[in-house]
C-alpha cells in the first residue's frame, strides 16, 4: 500500500508523530500547506494529522476535500493535543465535533497526547490559552480534570511518546 502522511503542525508535536508514522510504514510525508489533490493522487492511503483546536481537528475539512479530489482509496486521521489520552470523554467530544455520525464510523481516527509549546505558538493562540487559564483560575470549585487543565495551561510541557502512535502504525501495517 502506497501511503502519504499529510500533516499540519503549529508547534511541532504533530510533525513529530507524522515523521514517526512515515518512517514506520515507509510512507511519504507532506505538509498540508503544500499539498494538492494531484500530489495525493496515486496513493492508496492518505493519513492526515493535525491538532485539536477550538474543539475540532484543525483543517480537517481542507484535508477531506483534497482526499476526495485525489482519488486515493482510504482516508485515516490522527490528531494531537494537550489533553491526556485518559480524558476519553473530551477526546470523543472533539471527534464528534469534527466528523458527522456517518464519517465517525467510516474514517479510522486516532488521538495522541502531545503537549503545549508556548514558545512556538502564534501570538493570538497564546492569548486564547491565557484567557482559558484565567477562566479556569476564577472557578471556585474544580473537579480533578479542571485542576489538571488549569495546571497544564501554566507553561509549556511535552507529554508525547512514541507509544501513543503505535495503534495507528499497527492499523496501517495490518491493512
Amino acid at each position: 500500500m502506497k501511503t502519504l502522511i499529510v500533516y499540519k503542525s503549529k508547534t511541532g508535536f504533530t510533525k513529530k508523530y507524522a515523521e514517526i508514522v512515515a518512517g514506520e510504514v515507509k510512507g511519504d510525508l507532506l505538509e498540508l500547506k503544500k499539498a494538492t489533490a494531484s500530489q495525493m493522487a496515486g496513493y492508496d492511503v492518505i493519513v492526515f494529522g493535525s491538532r485539536f483546536f477550538a474543539g475540532t481537528v484543525d483543517e480537517l475539512k481542507k484535508a477531506e476535500e483534497l482526499f476526495a479530489a485525489s482519488g486515493a482509496k482510504e482516508f485515516v486521521v490522527f490528531a494531537t493535543g494537550a489533553t491526556p489520552n485518559a480524558a476519553e470523554d473530551i477526546v470523543n467530544d472533539v471527534w464528534k465535533n469534527s466528523f458527522s455520525s456517518e464519517k465517525i464510523e467510516k474514517i479510522p481516527h486516532f488521538y495522541m497526547q502531545s503537549g503545549i509549546c508556548y514558545e512556538k505558538m502564534p501570538f493570538g493562540e497564546k492569548m486564547m490559552m491565557k484567557m482559558a487559564s484565567l477562566m479556569m483560575k476564577s472557578q471556585k470549585e474544580k473537579d480533578e480534570m479542571g485542576q489538571g487543565f488549569e495546571e497544564a495551561l501554566k507553561g509549556s510541557f511535552d507529554i508525547s511518546s512514541e507509544e501513543y502512535v503505535q495503534p495507528l502504525i499497527a492499523y496501517l501495517k495490518n491493512r
